[in-house]
């Protein structure tokens, strides 16, 4: 492997100073790299080739730049984020960031054949039409709702209203008591 991949301990470039903390190493992430694309749906080991060099380019110019703790973890967000990337190119900088998100289902559910040889670059053909027609919007447009209208009759409200009655019925009303003010017993 090469050094400058790997880094070194005594290198104080590639270390933070711990001892044995080193960058991280491609032949660590490659493995977990494959299965994800796999998981993504890449069959076709000739795709596969393709895209694990446009991630192992890209985990090389990270570790260049920084440190990495794991390596396994960067494989993967340098996958994920070329897939962002090719949808962004692929659908052009007029689509809003959630449809990019819309886009990237679409793609991963299978709606959309043959666009992993187009992400790969095996085959140059432009699938940005059938992404789109495939996509539906992540919210619906606003609408008013009919909804008939119903009495709010909260419990305690008629419960207050059944004391009230209730107390009426054994003191004497509010009439009473009035003349009853200036007497004395």
């Amino acid at each position: 492997m090469d050094p400058a991949v790997t880094g070194s301990v005594t290198d104080p470039l590639r270390s933070n100073g711990e001892a044995g903390v080193v960058a991280a190493d491609w032949a660590q992430a490659a493995p977990r790299v494959a299965h994800y694309l796999r998981a993504l749906g890449v069959r076709d080991p000739r795709d596969l080739d393709r895209l694990m060099e446009s991630v192992r380019g890209r985990f090389e110019r990270q570790v260049e730049t920084i440190l990495v703790a794991d390596a396994i973890e960067t494989g993967i967000e340098e996958a994920s984020k070329l897939l962002d990337e090719w949808l962004a190119a692929e659908l052009g900088p007029e689509v809003p960031g959630p449809m990019r998100g819309v886009a990237r289902a679409v793609v991963l559910g299978g709606a959309v054949p043959g666009w992993v040889g187009v992400w790969s670059g095996r085959t140059p053909r432009p699938i940005a039409d059938q992404i789109r027609a495939s996509s539906l919007a992540p919210v619906p447009d606003p609408a008013p709702l009919t909804m008939a209208t119903q009495r709010i009759d909260p419990c305690c409200h008629r419960l207050v209203r059944r004391i009230a009655r209730l107390l009426r019925g054994l003191n004497p009303g509010p009439l009473h008591r009035r003349t009853d003010l200036g007497q004395s017993t």
